[in-house]
């Protein structure tokens, strides 16, 4: 009763203030976890959402997620938490070790030191079981449409909102436009207009198997990380246990026309020649199938917004994937801009509260991330520093060191 009370005032602040234009729902470009995400705290305020999705099925096809107490909040926020919660996976720690010998270099406790430092637990999860979870959330909603096969191509402005243009050549209107359409986004171009990505000089090898094909010396119990010169490999168990993901990056150039295309994964073989048995044993088990990925980000940008339109998730800040937080930042976002949209007292106030919130963290994120990837595969001076200052910073030292970015909770 008291979650209906307040839709029902949100849906009549924003009527007063809108006016005609709150009439036509809020338009989301893009079906992904930031899209659904955006759709479901929309619609916890009272909106009613059209999410237009390109692909022809809302799917994820990615890697695993790790989720620290931040991402859990942020879904909890969203009223979505629930509806992912057997799905997860706990691990008892993150292992950062050394590829060639097997050699643990630092460990970070994930059990009860974590859970009393941050509140609650650190959770992996696959990104199919993730959107899954968000795209049931929203239709419960009862107020988010679901359209496919909807690519948004361009934007104009109206007196009364906003028009969408799709690729077949139809167009859609609304009251905002919501760019959660990824690191090429045609909603940013626009709105920013700063060209295509950058490729960062990494690309990312990830495969899925069946969690009883993984022999018993590997460490199912915990997030693996192997640090090797050239590359790294992240692996961990996701949906519930059933299934093991395995993420293996390597320097190499990006030379093909998409972003993702099948692989035998030969490069792996040669950038790992040398490993532990453990980690052999792991690059063994996809067997040559890997799905592969070009590792590329966006320098941070201060405005992500224009008239009636707005960018959220990797539309607005794309990172690399080594803190392990793109999809978690996605959530944080469209928590923070549902009740930016509750309480300003027009769209652009609440874009503009939205990015004073999130652009500084968001920024730090794909900062760090961007060096990480030279320090993950480091050689010679630079490899032995980092291996020392993991070293330094075990047991309670790693938990602080991840406060500022677990500690994030809903605030507006």
């Amino acid at each position: 009763m008291r979650r209906r009370r307040r839709m029902l005032a949100a849906r009549n602040a924003w009527m007063n203030i809108e006016g005609a234009a709150a009439m036509s729902p809020i338009l989301t470009a893009g079906g992904g976890i930031a899209g659904l995400a955006t759709a479901i705290a929309l619609a916890n305020g009272g909106r009613d959402v059209l999410v237009l999705e390109q692909a022809a099925a809302f799917e994820e096809v990615g890697a695993g997620i790790q989720m620290g107490p931040n991402g859990r909040r942020a879904l909890e926020a969203l009223g979505a938490w629930e509806a992912l919660a057997e799905k997860v996976v706990y691990p008892q720690a993150i292992r950062i070790r050394k590829a060639a010998s097997g050699k643990e270099l630092a460990r970070v406790p994930l059990g009860d030191a974590f859970r009393e430092r941050f509140g609650t637990a650190y959770q992996v999860v696959h990104r199919a079981d993730l959107l899954n979870a968000l795209l049931a959330v929203a239709r419960e909603t009862g107020r988010v449409e679901l359209r496919t096969g909807a690519r948004v191509e361009r934007f104009d402005f109206t007196g009364r909102g906003v028009m969408a243009w799709l690729a077949d050549g139809a167009f859609v209107n609304g009251s905002l436009l919501i760019g959660a359409d990824g690191i090429r986004s045609a909603v940013r171009e626009q709105v920013v207009g700063d060209g295509p990505p950058r490729l960062s000089g990494h690309v990312l090898y990830r495969a899925l198997v069946e969690a009883d094909q993984v022999p018993d010396m590997v460490d199912t119990s915990s997030v693996n990380l192997w640090l090797h010169r050239g590359g790294h490999v992240v692996h961990y168990p996701v949906s519930g246990g059933k299934h093991f993901n395995i993420v293996a990056a390597v320097d190499e150039a990006w030379e093909d026309e998409g972003w993702s295309t099948p692989s035998d994964g030969e490069i792996l073989t040669h950038t790992f020649a040398k490993v532990a048995d453990e980690l052999a044993a792991v690059l063994a088990l996809p067997e040559g199938r890997w799905l592969r990925w070009a590792a590329a980000d966006r320098e941070p940008v201060e405005g992500w917004s224009q008239g009636r339109a707005t960018l959220i998730g990797d539309a607005a800040h794309p990172t690399l994937p080594y803190l392990a937080s793109g999809a978690v930042m996605a959530l944080e976002d469209a928590v923070v801009l549902g009740r930016a949209l509750d309480r300003e007292k027009d769209a652009a106030a609440a874009f503009r509260a939205h990015e004073r919130a999130r652009q500084p963290r968001t920024a730090q994120i794909v900062r760090r991330s961007h060096k990480l990837a030279k320090v993950y595969h480091a050689s010679g001076p630079m490899a032995l520093g980092r291996d020392l200052y993991l070293k330094s910073r075990d047991g309670e030292k790693s938990l602080e060191d991840m406060a500022w970015l677990y500690d994030w909770r809903p605030f507006m």
